[in-house]
């Protein structure tokens, strides 16, 4: 039986984001977090972990999407996850088309959009009123008192611009955000002023340690995709996943068996295969 979840919809449908508190239980995150070192391992070892070259990061990636891994795809799977989910679309039939990943460590932060068309009207993804594509996070660890969270601008999924907020996200809470909605990772706060964002990347990265917070313990994020059956979808899939030389690797390198297609079947999630290497 699914949990009761309290999802704002017609908050994110204003805002372009919202935040579902307690979706999972502080012990089942605390295990996660296990797992994702365990996985980091398998892939170690299997060749699939990288960094990001010549920047400034300490962020750990794998190659291969979260349901092509063994200990993680039950979470992409997850009940309550997709109950997010198809409430925030508004549909039960809904679509994972391979973007998905952890990551391991400080990452890049900045402010973007995620979608094809990335500066406002400019583009068909600002046309009609079916994008549908969704991203969910899930950062295991508290960042409502601590650094290392995200942060987005309120309503820029149908705005050029918008306030910037820092999301209160506790350890169990579960995001979910337009891909046109602008946001930046790794989100530093102030020990004085926890709601005060600097906005430029570049100047965000040189506030001294003395003045913010520090992160609650190593930061660890996963992050899925989903979206409806619509024509925006089509276009990202062939402008972006396809075209992408970093994309196409980490298609390549998810491979399904037939056991993880059927259980995605069953709970009625449709999965594109984009690339003959994913089974």
């Amino acid at each position: 039986m699914v949990k009761e979840l309290n999802i704002d919809k017609k908050g994110f449908d204003n805002d372009g984001y919202t935040l579902v508190k307690n979706v999972f239980s502080k012990e089942e995150i605390e295990d996660i977090r296990k797992l994702i070192y365990e996985q980091f391992e398998i892939d170690k070892r299997n060749g699939l972990t990288f960094t990001l070259p010549n920047l400034p990061t300490k962020a750990r990636y794998a190659k291969g999407d979260l349901l092509s891994k063994e200990k993680l795809r039950h979470i992409l799977l997850d009940e309550r996850i997709l109950e997010i989910v198809k409430k925030v679309l508004g549909s039960n039939d809904i679509i994972y088309f391979g973007d998905s990943s952890y990551q391991i460590g400080q990452g890049l932060r900045g402010f973007h959009r995620d979608c094809v068309d990335r500066t406002y009207l400019d583009g068909p993804d600002w046309q009609g009123n079916d994008y549908s594509l969704l991203r969910v996070g899930i950062y295991l660890q508290d960042h409502k008192d601590y650094s290392g969270g995200v942060k987005m601008k309120k309503g820029t999924h149908k705005n050029a611009d918008g306030e910037v907020v820092l999301v209160d996200n506790e350890i169990g809470d579960v995001g979910a955000w337009s891909y046109k909605t602008i946001h930046s990772g790794n989100a530093v706060r102030f020990k004085w002023f926890p709601k005060l964002s600097i906005n430029r990347a570049t100047r965000e990265g040189l506030i001294p340690g003395f003045m913010k917070k520090p992160e609650q313990k190593e930061r660890i994020a996963i992050f899925m995709a989903f979206s409806l059956k619509t024509k925006h979808l089509d276009r990202y899939i062939n402008e972006f996943s396809l075209k992408r030389e970093d994309m196409l690797e980490h298609l390549k390198a998810s491979k399904y068996d037939a056991a993880t297609l059927e259980l995605a079947k069953q709970k009625h999630i449709e999965v594109m295969k984009l690339v003959p290497e994913q089974g």
